[in-house]
């Protein structure tokens, strides 16, 4: 009989102790799940306007490369842009390769769609206009759609 009550009380105490064992795993989980989540909330942080800038534009999707607004984006800037910068040397303006590879897009497209007061607020572009001699990119007046055509060639130039 002592030995069925051994038995018995070393069967309880196992059971117990794995109980207690498996709370703690599950506990340990937890913390480290909210931690997770806590780590994803920190990366989908607020951008900053240095990497916004100031326009309407707040988040950009690009997806796949779109290469009939590449086209469309060749097109203005080679009507538009040309003139002042080229891809890989200064001009009036500065090489656009290394700058489109330096800011998010969200930033290029704001920039091209207000392009006024970004040059006059923005610390970025201020520094940079200083770097050319005070010389002003004009407004070229694009659309939102335009915009994101001149964004879409831009990605496939800095490749």
């Amino acid at each position: 009989m002592k030995l069925i009550y051994f038995i018995l009380v070393i069967l309880v105490f196992a059971f117990i102790s794995l109980t207690v064992i498996e709370a703690k795993q599950i506990e340990k989980s937890a913390n480290s799940n909210y931690s997770a989540v806590d780590t994803a909330k920190a990366k989908q942080k607020k951008p900053t306007e240095a990497e916004v800038g100031i326009g309407p534009i707040k988040e950009v999707d690009l997806g796949p490369i779109n290469k009939s607004m590449v086209n469309e984006g060749k097109n203005i800037f080679n009507t538009k842009c040309f003139a002042c910068h080229r891809l890989d040397t200064k001009l009036v303006g500065p090489a656009l390769k290394p700058i489109v590879k330096k800011l998010p897009p969200v930033y290029l497209m704001n920039y091209l769609l207000n392009t006024t007061e970004m040059q006059k607020k923005d610390p970025q572009l201020k520094k940079l206009i200083k770097e050319f001699n005070g010389i002003l990119m004009p407004d070229q007046q694009l659309t939102e759609k335009q915009a994101r055509s001149v964004l879409e060639y831009f990605r496939t130039i800095e490749k």
